[in-house]
């Protein structure tokens, strides 16, 4: 039974004619108020019974949904992010967890400060300021080429967005980051430049 977009009254009229349908009462004479609160009782016990399949129905949905966007997060070609308050990684998908170098268990609850080069920590620092700057306003803003410090493996350079967020259940807020990893790019680039100098004799100066 689709149920979903059936309102009150709706409802009402499909208790009454199930109750209808099931003949469960007969009126004998002189019990008529009796009867009729008995009535409103059954009608009410049907109502509850078709919100219950609603709720189910609901319930059924969300999670289809839930696991639909969960499947999207963690299939990201892009890392995703989100940091407390002190900014300390709260959650992270499987991409995220490859450009910073380890195990998502064991990213859980560090600053996200400590994964940056030296180089990179003002420009990182900055982009955190300006995305708690911007407030609940959801604006976000940019830092290209940030270099990421992994254990054992060579550095790698993303282009990062953030901004500010604010969870209207629990008040708290939080800065949710996007991560990509443009390591290629830069260094096309800068091989690009270099030769371009070459060419043109700057980089024999």
């Amino acid at each position: 039974m689709n149920t979903s977009s059936a309102g009150p009254a709706t409802l009402r009229s499909r208790a009454e004619k199930q109750l209808a349908a099931k003949k469960a009462w007969l009126v004998p004479d002189g019990e008529i108020d009796q009867l009729k609160l008995i009535h409103e009782l059954q009608v009410h016990q049907i109502e509850l019974e078709m919100q219950n399949e609603m709720l189910r129905e609901a319930f059924a949905d969300v999670n289809a949904l839930r696991a639909k966007y969960q499947d999207l997060y963690e299939s990201a070609p892009v890392g995703y992010l989100t940091l407390s308050a002190d900014e300390k990684i709260l959650e992270l998908n499987g991409r995220a967890a490859l450009l910073l170098g380890q195990n998502p268990r064991d990213l859980t609850g560090r600053s996200l400060r400590e994964f940056f080069s030296e180089t990179s920590l003002a420009a990182a620092d900055e982009l955190l300021a300006a995305a708690w700057k911007s407030g609940e306003s959801g604006k976000e803003v940019f830092a290209p080429s940030l270099e990421i410090r992994r254990p054992r493996q060579l550095p790698l350079y993303v282009n990062t967005q953030a901004r500010a967020y604010k969870d209207p259940a629990t008040g708290e807020s939080s800065i949710r980051l996007v991560m990509m990893d443009v390591s290629v790019l830069k260094m096309v680039t800068e091989d690009a430049i270099h030769a371009m100098d070459q060419a043109s004799g700057w980089g024999s100066l």
